[in-house]
């Protein structure tokens, strides 16, 4: 029996999905891995009498046993990089031009100049252009060697700050452009991405097949990765896993986190135009008073989720972002406001579950009923952005275990959901796709959270980002290549 590599540690439950018999009871098994230094693995299998075992059990456990050296034997061919040191100053380095030069999406010029000429610097030649992200930036490696063939992506995009706002001048590296900022991590991303460029090209031994490094612009706006997927590029590329990896703030240097199945939350936007009366502000009684009545709406569809949804069964997040309303002068009332917002959930808001509305047609209800009572016209726009991110089940069962047994630092699998999104999810449905959470608070940096000018990150997160990153390409080709 050719045993998947893998699969059989992340989760017992998953024995008969194995084809492992389950007439007998199996006897109880836990395995252990040290760090790959140690060079220790033990296995403990309860003290029943070998005689008192059924045929069933001992074949369950001699399948167990060859699974777990399956994995230890994978675990142990894994390259931990050792040079870090040569690598480190080229990631340093592009995250300090990074970060001094923060650009929007699909307008990273300098980004797109200063990474491909890194890269050909490193010793790349084949490069993959595209039509509609012209800044993004795609280099392939090849091994020489026959294999599958994995992405490894980071973004390049920064973000505006709020008005009036600048980063922090006790930051360093600083941003040189009043109102922009890397306050979301990118930089880092793709620093690290492009050190993992440098470390492959130096250990092309490593690796079966190819590897595509994806510098992909416009994550904070649309058409990042849903342009590129549009584009079919990475199918033309023959990809078949895609790996990333995000700055988490709060997270300790040197843990990843890393879950199964849905993980971050899908995003989508509306805009909502109310229409009324306009009357003088000392007899709100003579028009609809809409500023008020706008308020009240606001209040009502923030927190509708609690209240229209099973929400343990549904999350569900609805935030205003915009309410703004002006009738010209302080003693006027207006006759229009406008509302925007997000709705974070982990489905189509269009869509309707079985036997239930739909989150949209729930706030519809909701907001024609008010609009009634307030005597107001109303007119509402929602755009579904990213789909929820999604973890692939097989793909994390056949990852986690090697890395588990190889990363320096704390592989962290604890269940999660997030409301927050992310435009990596626009690759999860075509791709075999694992999305990593990177640790990068230490010494009192990397606590504040992302998109604020107070964000910031600890150099040290750099070393164990290039291990995840260069563990991925291993596990992604060498390993699946003895799967069946």
């Amino acid at each position: 029996m050719q045993i998947p590599q893998g699969l059989c540690l992340a989760r017992s439950s998953r024995a008969t999905s194995l084809g492992l018999p389950s007439a007998a009871p199996a006897p109880r098994l836990r395995v252990y891995f040290s760090p790959p230094h140690q060079r220790r693995r033990h296995l403990e299998i309860n003290k029943r009498p070998m005689s008192r075992l059924g045929t069933s059990s001992l074949t369950f456990f001699a399948t167990l046993l060859a699974c777990t050296q399956s994995i230890a034997a994978s675990a142990a061919a894994l390259h931990v990089p050792n040079d870090v040191g040569s690598v480190l100053p080229i990631i340093q380095q592009t995250y300090t031009y990074l970060h001094h030069n923060p650009e929007l999406g699909k307008k990273e010029f300098k980004a797109h100049e200063f990474i491909e000429a890194r890269l050909r610097e490193l010793g790349y030649r084949d490069f993959v252009p595209s039509t509609s992200v012209p800044t993004a930036v795609i280099a392939i490696l090849d091994s020489g060697r026959p294999g599958p063939v994995v992405a490894l992506r980071a973004e390049m995009d920064a973000r505006p700050l709020p008005s009036g706002e600048n980063e922090p001048d006790s930051h360093s590296p600083h941003s040189e452009l009043p109102g922009l900022m890397h306050n979301c991590g990118h930089d880092v991303h793709a620093s690290i991405l492009l050190g993992t460029a440098a470390e492959l090209m130096h250990h092309r031994s490593w690796l079966h097949g190819k590897v595509v490094f994806l510098f992909q612009p416009a994550e904070e706006t649309p058409g990042g990765a849903d342009d590129i997927v549009a584009e079919t590029l990475l199918e033309k590329l023959k990809v078949t896993k895609i790996y990333a990896e995000h700055s988490a703030p709060g997270v300790p240097v040197g843990t990843i986190a890393i879950s199964p199945g849905p993980t971050m939350a899908g995003s989508n936007y509306f805009t909502l135009d109310l229409d009324g009366r306009s009357s003088h502000a000392a007899a709100p009684f003579e028009g609809d008073d809409v500023l008020l009545s706008a308020a009240k709406i606001v209040e009502a569809i923030s927190t509708a989720p609690a209240r229209r949804f099973e929400i343990a069964m549904r999350p569900v997040v609805v935030s205003i972002t915009k309410l703004s309303a002006d009738g010209g002068a302080s003693n006027v009332l207006p006759s229009h406001a406008a509302i925007a917002g997000t709705i974070r959930a982990f489905e189509d808001p269009k869509t309707a579950p079985a036997g239930q509305s739909s989150i949209e047609q729930n706030l519809l209800a909701l907001i024609e009923g008010l609009a009634k009572t307030y005597n107001l016209k109303y007119t509402w726009n929602l755009r579904v952005a990213s789909p929820p991110t999604i973890n692939n089940p097989i793909l994390f069962d056949g990852t986690v275990p090697a890395l588990s047994a190889s990363f320096p630092g704390k592989v962290d699998t604890s269940p999660y959901k997030g409301m927050y999104s992310e435009d990596f999810a626009y690759y999860t449905p075509l791709f075999q796709s694992l999305y990593f959470s990177l640790g990068i608070a230490k010494d009192g940096l990397g606590n504040a959270g992302v998109h604020t000018k107070d964000f910031t990150v600890h150099p040290d997160a750099f070393r164990y980002g290039l291990t995840l990153m260069t563990l991925l390409a291993q596990i992604g080709t060498v390993e699946s290549r003895t799967r069946p």
